[in-house]
């Protein structure tokens, strides 16, 4: 898949809550499920606060950097999003027949890992480039520029005003920047061979209880 401005990042609960307060407050778009439960209608999320309530924000309770998978969809940038039906084969799925998934080529996908034991998985931020939409079809009703707007407005805040550190080309939020600083390791997921090293930006005073409850 041909996306454009991909940005991998690590993130631990407060950094998480940091970033969807700011996404609620400070942007226009809507936060949905990338797929909904078996049986059930799509979620959107109106606030940090409701979306905790469906997901352990800042935990990774797999370890397989996926644990919430979230679509933002922006009405300057695509009018209307896709809400498709899945059929479900039931003898795989409990007995359930469907769910439902968001669609488009204007969609920013924001894949949420965290905390795995002594582990941080990784983070993703990403959306389809122009090119990459046309080929796949999927670029109907998109507003690029607006599109292309609203990306930098996101990226920046993750890159400039809230990363502490650097793992690779990749920001450390400042959370999980002090986990790391205290024996957290930096992993794509907890099968990942690759442990990242870390680079601070600036220097992150540790907290006596940084290690107690970090998100778990």
């Amino acid at each position: 898949m041909s996306r454009s401005g991909n940005l991998d990042f690590f993130a631990a609960e407060a950094d998480q809550r940091a970033l969807l307060d700011f996404l609620f407050s400070s942007t226009d778009v809507r936060v949905f499920e990338s797929y909904s439960e078996f049986g059930d209608n799509l979620r959107e999320f109106r606030s940090t606060r409701e979306l905790s309530t469906a997901f352990p924000i800042g935990t990774d309770r797999h370890g397989n950097g996926a644990a919430i998978l979230l679509e933002l969809c922006s009405p300057s940038v695509v009018r209307k999003p896709n809400i498709r039906r899945i059929s479900l084969d039931p003898s795989h799925c409990k007995g359930h027949t469907f769910r439902y998934t968001i669609e488009g080529g204007g969609l920013i996908q924001l894949y949420l890992g965290g905390v795995y034991e002594q582990i941080i998985t990784r983070s993703h931020y990403g959306h389809w480039s122009r090119v990459g939409a046309q080929k796949c079809q999927q670029d109907d009703g998109v507003n690029w520029e607006a599109l292309k707007r609203l990306s930098g407005q996101i990226q920046y805040q993750i890159r400039t005003r809230m990363a502490a550190g650097k793992a690779g080309t990749g920001p450390i939020l400042p959370q999980a920047l002090e986990l790391a600083q205290s024996g957290f390791a930096l992993k794509e997921a907890k099968g990942h061979p690759t442990v990242y090293e870390v680079q601070s930006l600036r220097k992150v005073p540790l907290r006596k209880n940084q290690g107690m409850n970090p998100g778990v």
